[in-house]
This record gives structure tokens, C-alpha cells and sequence, in this order.
């Protein structure tokens, strides 16, 4: 009898809790746990970025002007994304990551779901900031768990395999997304993808427990610059690497934002390719190209970073490189084919430095900070980068059609090149500082010197 009311209790406490904190996850929990972060990773892709496809039917149906839609694809999300990013990553250091996590997945695929039933301009812009606010929390929490299931000699190649989702996202929004809106229309194509994530909530919350903070590097070490937001934000604002890191993605993602929102109008207006033929192509290119970054990247800097955690950031600059010419080499093709191609080797170069800048920046910060960090880095990268991206690209457009009409996004895209080529500079300069950033993070107050 006894037996029964403990197992009662157990199940309800489930239900109720989710499953209790565990410090020694098994290796088959940890990679289950992966998992399901790579999945929630590529549903919040795959929510944020569906509107990049459907611009072009979006527009017809509103009227909205070029820069108005890169206003409501980047800066308007962008504002509401990264504000709401900082007081919430004070909950992913201090409060239960799986619980907040599991309520956000749910608030914005709804949010998604619910852009299907816009009316006009601002009823989908009400509905965007729903998925930013509700999308504010996912890479905070989801970086934080998993830099307590593994180690810094592993956290490169984790967090690649969870960012694998990003390329899958980009993948299924962009085909999932340009197939609905083609053979029905384009609120069907919010409202399909929106549903999902409502589900996956419930699995997240009654099968994944909560990791232990610094499990991974075997338990917390009393730490006062982490007890309180203000103690934290002095920490890491006056770690140089940090800063430097912060600044070089911004840059990155200025690129980024500029050739995800606009690529799939660019195909369309420049190459005459079908919506359904565009989203498939274009998926398949982000996809592919982001899925090989992930292990890439993930697998060499792990490695590589044995020698030192410099070798993380050397992979940013090496990145950027090569991202640079091939940024301008998709503007310039005159063949359709070549395009997507060109569009599949930026989207490979350009992500080898993701995984290892985050594995950087969370190198340089403790255990307790890890949320913040994170929220920061995408505060500043999503309201400068993701906010002005395509709103560059956007007003360019405007400005630039007179002159050589369906030719202008052609022209606008060629600021890409520009960012990263300041992107590599910024990266050089976080090399020469991280080395004692890691030293720094590695003692708490009382060892320090």
C-alpha cells in the first residue's frame, strides 16, 4: 500500500513539476536531453523565420512597402526579442530552465499560430512580438542546461548538434512554409508550423529534468559575483573577451539577417523562380550548409581548443574570411543555380563561427552567469543585427528601384560582405584577451589574486 501511494505521488509530482533535478544523468538521458533541445531549437527557427518566404504573398495582400516588411521581419521582432531576453535570463541562472522553457515553447507557437488569423499590417505585427517575447528565452535556457551536461572540452561540438536545429528550421519554414502558402495560402502556412511546438511543450516538461548547476564541472562553487543581476552584469561587462565576442556577431548577424530575410525576394525578383521551387532550394542550401557548420566547427574547435580556448575565436576570423567574397559572389551571379549554390557555401562558412564563439563566450564567464551571457550576446545581435539587417536591405531596396527596379535587392545585398570583413577585425582582437578571461573565470572571488 505503501508501495502505491509513493508511486501515486510520484506520478502526480511529475505532472505537476516535471521530473526532479538530477546531478548524475545517465549518457542515454544527456543525449535524449540534446535532442530535444536540437528539436526546440529547430521549431523556434522554423516559427521566427516562415515569414521570410511568405513576404511576397504577405505584401501582395497588405500593400506593405519593402522597408515595412523588413520592419516587421527584423526590427520590430528584434526589439521585443532582445528586451525581453535580460530580465528573463536572470530566471535561467537562478530559477527551474526546463519549466521556463516548456511555458515559452507554448506561448510563442501559439503567437505563431495566431499570425494566420491577421487581418492586416498590425494584427501580424501583434503576433510577431508574441513569438519574439515568447522566443526570448529558448537559447538562454537551452545554452545554459546544456553547458551542465557537458564539459568545456565537449561544449563546442553540444552545442553544434543543438544548433544542427537551426538549420532544420530554416529548412522546414522555408519549404513547409512556401509549399502551403503556393497550393493554399499563407495563413495556412502560420498555422500548420505553429502547432507542433504546443505539443513538444507537454514531452519537455513531463521527460526532462532539470540539470544540477555546474554539474559538468562537478557542482557549484560558492561565487558572489553571481549572486545578484547587478554583481553578474559587472563581471562579464568587464570581461574584454566577452565584449569583443558580443561585437564581432553582431556584425556576423547583420550578414545573416540580411541574406535570410531578403534571399528568398532576391530569387524570386532577380531569377524568376517559382515560390514553392524557392523555398524548397533555398531550405535545402540554409540547411545543408548550417547542419555541416554544426558538426564542422563543433568536432575541429573541441579539438582544437585542447591547445586553448583561443582556437575558438581563431575560427570566427577564419570564418568570416572566407563568408566575405562568397557574400559577394551570390549578389553578383547572373545564374539562378549558382546563386542557391553560393547561398549553401555562406550559409556553411558563415556558421562555422556560432558554435565556437558561444563556447568562447560561456569559457570566459561562471556557472551562474551563463543565462545572462547568453541573453546578452543575443540582446545586442538580434536589436542591432537582426533589428537593422533587413531593414538596410530593405530601405535600400526602396531607394535603389527607380534606378534599376527587380535589380536593386541585387546591390543592397552587397553590404554582406562589408559587416564581415569588420566581423574578422573585432574576432582578431578577442584572441589576445581570452586566454586570461579563462583564467579569470576559472577562480572564484576568495582564490582570486
Amino acid at each position: 500500500m505503501a508501495d502505491a501511494d509513493t508511486t501515486k505521488q510520484s506520478v502526480l509530482r511529475t505532472f505537476m513539476h516535471g521530473p526532479a533535478s538530477r546531478f548524475d544523468m545517465s549518457p542515454r538521458l544527456k543525449i535524449y536531453t540534446l535532442f530535444l533541445m536540437g528539436v526546440i531549437t529547430a521549431l523556434a527557427v522554423m516559427d521566427r523565420n516562415i515569414l521570410n518566404i511568405l513576404l511576397t504573398p504577405i505584401k501582395a495582400e497588405i500593400g506593405a512597402s519593402d522597408t515595412a516588411m523588413g520592419l516587421l521581419t527584423g526590427t520590430a521582432f528584434a526589439v521585443f526579442y532582445a528586451t525581453a531576453a535580460i530580465p528573463i535570463s536572470r530566471i535561467v541562472d537562478v530559477g527551474n530552465r526546463r519549466n521556463l522553457l516548456a511555458i515559452s515553447l507554448a506561448i510563442w507557437s501559439a503567437a505563431t499560430a495566431a499570425c494566420g488569423l491577421a487581418h492586416n499590417y498590425w494584427h501580424l505585427l501583434l503576433g510577431r512580438i508574441g513569438v519574439a517575447a515568447g522566443e526570448s528565452s529558448a537559447n538562454p535556457a537551452i545554452m545554459s542546461i546544456i553547458s551542465d551536461l557537458y564539459p568545456p572540452t565537449q561544449r563546442a561540438m553540444a552545442l553544434g548538434v543543438t544548433l544542427m536545429g537551426t538549420g532544420v528550421g530554416v529548412l522546414m519554414g522555408s519549404a513547409l512554409g512556401g509549399y502551403l502558402a503556393e497550393h493554399y495560402d499563407w495563413r495556412h502556412a502560420f498555422m500548420v508550423v505553429g502547432i507542433p511546438g504546443l505539443l513538444l511543450s507537454l514531452l519537455l516538461f513531463w521527460t526532462t529534468p532539470e540539470p544540477v548547476r555546474g554539474a559538468s564541472e562537478g557542482g557549484m562553487k560558492a561565487d558572489p559575483d553571481s549572486e545578484t543581476l547587478g554583481a553578474t552584469m559587472r563581471y562579464v561587462m568587464r570581461t574584454p573577451t566577452f565584449l569583443y565576442v558580443v561585437t564581432a556577431k553582431t556584425f556576423v548577424q547583420l550578414a545573416t539577417q540580411a541574406q535570410l530575410i531578403w534571399a528568398p525576394a532576391f530569387l524570386v525578383r532577380v531569377h524568376d523562380m517559382p515560390l514553392t521551387q524557392v523555398g524548397l532550394y533555398y531550405g535545402l542550401a540554409i540547411a545543408g550548409g548550417t547542419i555541416g557548420a554544426a558538426i564542422v566547427a563543433g568536432l575541429i574547435s573541441d579539438r582544437l581548443a585542447k591547445r586553448g580556448a583561443v582556437w575558438y575565436l581563431r575560427f570566427g576570423i577564419m570564418s568570416n574570411l572566407v563568408s566575405a567574397p562568397v557574400a559577394a559572389m551570390i549578389a553578383m551571379t547572373q545564374n539562378g543555380t549558382w546563386a542557391v549554390i553560393m547561398i549553401f557555401l555562406y550559409a556553411f562558412a558563415s556558421s562555422t563561427n556560432t558554435t565556437p564563439s558561444f563556447a568562447g563566450a560561456l569559457a570566459v564567464v561562471r556557472p551562474r552567469m551563463r543565462g545572462f551571457t547568453v541573453a546578452v550576446i543575443y540582446f545586442v545581435t538580434n536589436l542591432v543585427g537582426a533589428g537593422l539587417g533587413g531593414l538596410i536591405v530593405g530601405a535600400l531596396n526602396d531607394a535603389l528601384e527607380p534606378r534599376f527596379g527587380d535589380e536593386a535587392i541585387r546591390y543592397s545585398l552587397l553590404v554582406m560582405p562589408c559587416f564581415l570583413s569588420i566581423s574578422a577585425v573585432v574576432y582578431y582582437f578577442s584572441t589576445r584577451t581570452i586566454a586570461r578571461d579563462v583564467a579569470r573565470a576559472q577562480q572564484t572571488q576568495e582564490g582570486a589574486a
